[in-house]
């Protein structure tokens, strides 16, 4: 396996035969750093390209990169479509899918409304919205739907569905990103008729557009109903909530991108016994972390010895199971603290030692 990736961290290089980092600008890799590398590797030996997130702003280039290599996932046109918000919205409508109020004009009041990027990620891309302004190109604006963020992650193969399981995902804001993804739980406990709701939105939207292999919806669950926010037609980061020995979902991903879900052989129940759960742990200021400190055993996503790391950039993930997904979230927020901790206090050991050496 060769990996393309943005931080290349340490995790990546382990498992692959070769970790590419690429560029990120502008919600999206850096095209000409990406379409060299893969323009130096034998493609021929590869059977395919799957792609995650880093794609939603940039169909253009899943489209120059399919000329190169099969797509494992949805075609252009789809990660095309869904990700222009106009286009999404009005699909919603008339597949009688609920969602929040939206617009793309500019607002006379803006109280309780937010602008955000159609092809964006990760919550960065979302703020409060202002009155007066003029719309950027690419932007639209969503009235605030009150409730928590919950999504379900599920294979299609362009007809049917699969339920793989559902999630909560809470922020972890700052000054400037007030909902900036902050972590996740798995098997998330969530009324049956909500799950339903869910259920029902992807199938509408999977028969619409030919939906395959996985994908995730994110919506708002406000009492007893959603409002849908998104779908996320590539791999989601997700899986691996649900990656088990019984449950290869890397493998059913693929199968399902070109086949039926009628001819795989799906076990009845998927992922594990008990819930786990993820929280990204942020750099409150710049930040170089040497070979020398000790990463717990509870940490992925790790960078690689001596690498800077700027402001408001990701550190690791914090990884945590456990019997009930209340439990799990419990556990990767205290272990978040730990983690915070230890950064913090070898900083200002390496500080002090700096000092007394002068």
């Amino acid at each position: 396996m060769t990996a393309f990736d943005v931080f290349a961290d340490a995790d990546t290089q382990s498992v692959a035969h070769q970790a590419h980092k690429i560029g990120y600008a502008n919600g999206g890799f850096v095209a000409e750093q990406l379409e060299q590398a893969l323009d130096k590797l034998p493609l021929n030996q590869f059977s395919g390209f799957v792609y995650g997130s880093g794609f939603e702003a940039q169909p253009d280039l899943l489209e120059r990169i399919e000329k190169r290599l099969p797509l494992l996932g949805n075609r252009p046109i789809v990660v095309r479509n869904l990700k222009r918000a106009r286009q999404f919205f009005m699909l919603l409508d008339a597949l009688h899918i609920p969602h929040p109020e939206v617009s793309f004009s500019a607002l006379e009041q803006a109280d309780g409304w937010l602008l955000k990027h159609a092809g964006g990620s990760g919550g960065t891309h979302v703020v409060t919205a202002s009155a007066g302004a003029t719309l950027p190109k690419g932007y639209y604006y969503q009235r605030l739907m009150p409730g928590s963020p919950a999504s379900m992650l599920f294979l299609a193969d362009g007809q049917k569905i699969r339920v793989i399981g559902f999630n909560q995902q809470w922020v972890s804001p700052s000054a400037t990103m007030p909902y900036r993804y902050g972590g996740i739980v798995g098997h998330a406990d969530l009324p049956e008729s909500i799950k339903q709701q869910f259920i029902l939105a992807a199938q509408k939207l999977t028969s619409a557009v030919g939906l395959r292999g996985l994908n995730s919806l994110d919506a708002v669950v406000n009492g007893q109903q959603i409002g849908v926010l998104e779908i996320n037609p590539r791999l989601s980061s997700t899986f691996d909530l649900y990656q088990s020995r019984d449950c290869n979902l890397f493998d059913w991903h693929v199968r399902a991108s070109t086949g039926s879900l009628e001819s795989m052989e799906l076990p009845a129940t998927t992922g594990p016994l008990v819930s786990r759960s993820r929280q990204v742990v942020y750099a409150t200021q710049e930040l170089t972390l040497h070979e020398d400190f000790a990463w717990p055993q509870w940490v992925a996503d790790i960078p690689m010895a001596n690498s800077v790391i700027a402001a408001d950039n990701p550190v690791c993930t914090v990884l945590a199971e456990a019997e009930s997904p209340q439990a799990a979230r419990a556990l990767v927020l205290s272990r978040t603290e730990t983690i915070q901790h230890l950064i913090k206090s070898t900083k200002e050991l390496r500080a002090l030692k700096i000092k007394n050496s002068k």
